[in-house]
């Protein structure tokens, strides 16, 4: 068994960095998002999957608008109708 050394007492924190951690509100929203299911969370809620979405469909639009503008264009001839 490898030698280990726990450390016992270790020195105290400075209150600096104690009080950094104290936020109530942003302990609430990290437990409130990690046990509410992300099914039940409306999407323009969730930063993140609101970002990648709207990342997709306007990568899908510049797709189909280069698609749209590689077509060439086959117009049949004019027919003229008769009067």
């Amino acid at each position: 068994m490898p030698n280990t050394k726990f450390n016992i007492d270790p020195p105290g924190l400075p209150d600096e960095q104690i009080n950094k951690h104290k936020d109530f509100k942003k302990l609430m929203y990290n437990y409130q998002s990690a046990t509410k299911p992300l099914y039940k969370t409306p999407l323009y809620k969730n930063k993140r999957v609101f970002l990648v979405i709207l990342i997709i469909l306007l990568i899908t639009f510049v797709i189909v608008e280069v698609i749209e503008k590689e077509k060439p264009e086959t117009d049949p001839a004019p027919t003229v109708q008769p009067k």
